[in-house]
């Protein structure tokens, strides 16, 4: 379940980005997004207590073999591609070229991307993957080491976002530093720790809040889209209620157990998640410059780039397949031998 909803969150940030301007599109990516790190603070927490048992060393490998080769490749195409183009900018302002050494540090590494201004990122949506590696020191550090410590990170995340609206600090504030997302993350590690409590509920108690949950997302999701996205003046209401009803159907849709495996298209989906979310602005923009003369963002960009950027992300899911997960299997089985 958990690997199908990843793929769709992605593909939720292809529209919000491939069609630009449409106000009821806007804000599905940014909902996405904390959706991505509720499930990254789950899976995290679950890796580091049950494969990795908090081997920093072990663990940084695989992270590194799960994230970078794949983003070098699509990073060596899109800089390929802006190089050669003349109006790369004016698709994505990120691809504005500048050779200070801290771009070229940033765009090699990703995790300096959140501490200074990273106006060009080769990978326009890299600066989410900044502060994703960042949040998996913290949680290996403290989130994900107990249940009390989840839970005091998450009170810590909390009454930061509440001092940071009290203040009347801007809504990027509490969305975009590697901070603010201590509070999906920290909802995630939670999830971990508090999974078997589930079965209390009873099976088919369980099924009910699970549609429950879904159903008030998705009409969330929907019903901000009608009043405006990003610019109803309600739309913090409505990123956090996407929170909530998102961790509820997480929690219901986690198994009790780490060895209960997910189906095959389950896993399947979930691979092709992160080239989804890497790959969407170079394919959009090639396609729109080579068979729709240029289009800018809009729906029809989105509706003929999508099959390209699905094609795209399953050969380099294929490639990591084959050529980087036999590298994680032995980080892995070097821990259990």
């Amino acid at each position: 379940m958990l690997g199908s909803l990843r793929f769709f969150l992605a593909l939720f940030v292809v529209v919000a980005h491939l069609t630009g301007g449409v106000q009821f599109f806007s804000h599905w990516g940014a909902f996405a997004v904390f959706g991505f790190y509720i499930i990254s603070g789950y899976l995290i927490t679950l890796i580091l207590n049950e494969t990795y048992h908090f081997r920093l060393s072990k663990f940084s490998l695989n992270r590194f073999l799960r994230l970078f080769p794949i983003y070098y490749i699509v990073a060596a195409i899109t800089i390929l591609t802006i190089t050669i183009s003349s109006n790369a900018s004016d698709f994505h302002p990120a691809w504005k070229i500048q050779t200070r050494w801290i771009d070229i540090i940033g765009n090699g590494l990703i995790i300096p991307f959140e501490f200074y201004n990273a106006s060009f990122r080769i990978v326009p949506p890299t600066w989410s993957v900044a502060v994703e590696l960042i949040n998996y020191l913290i949680l290996w550090a403290m989130g994900a080491r107990s249940r009390a410590l989840a839970v005091l990170l998450f009170l810590i995340a909390l009454t930061y976002h509440l001092a940071s609206y009290l203040s009347g600090a801007g809504w990027g504030q509490r969305y975009s530093p590697f901070y603010a997302a201590l509070l999906p993350f920290s909802v995630g590690a939670m999830i971990y720790f508090f999974r078997n409590s589930a079965s209390t509920l009873g099976q088919r108690s369980i099924i009910y809040l699970s549609r429950f949950s879904c159903a008030i997302w998705l009409g969330n999701l929907m019903l901000c889209g009608f009043m405006g996205g990003l610019n109803h003046r309600l739309f913090e209401l409505f990123f956090y209620i996407n929170l909530i009803s998102l961790a509820i159907f997480i929690y219901t849709n986690t198994p009790s157990s780490s060895d209960t495996p997910s189906s095959r298209w389950d896993k399947r989906l979930g691979d092709l998640a992160y080239p989804v979310f890497l790959t969407h602005w170079v394919v959009g923009f090639v396609i729109g410059q080579v068979f729709l003369d240029g289009q800018q963002r809009g729906l029809v960009l989105f509706s003929v780039s999508l099959l390209p950027i699905i094609a795209v992300s399953y050969t380099l899911s294929e490639i990591a397949d084959r050529m980087i997960e036999p590298l994680r299997t032995k980080v892995r089985s070097g821990i259990k031998s």
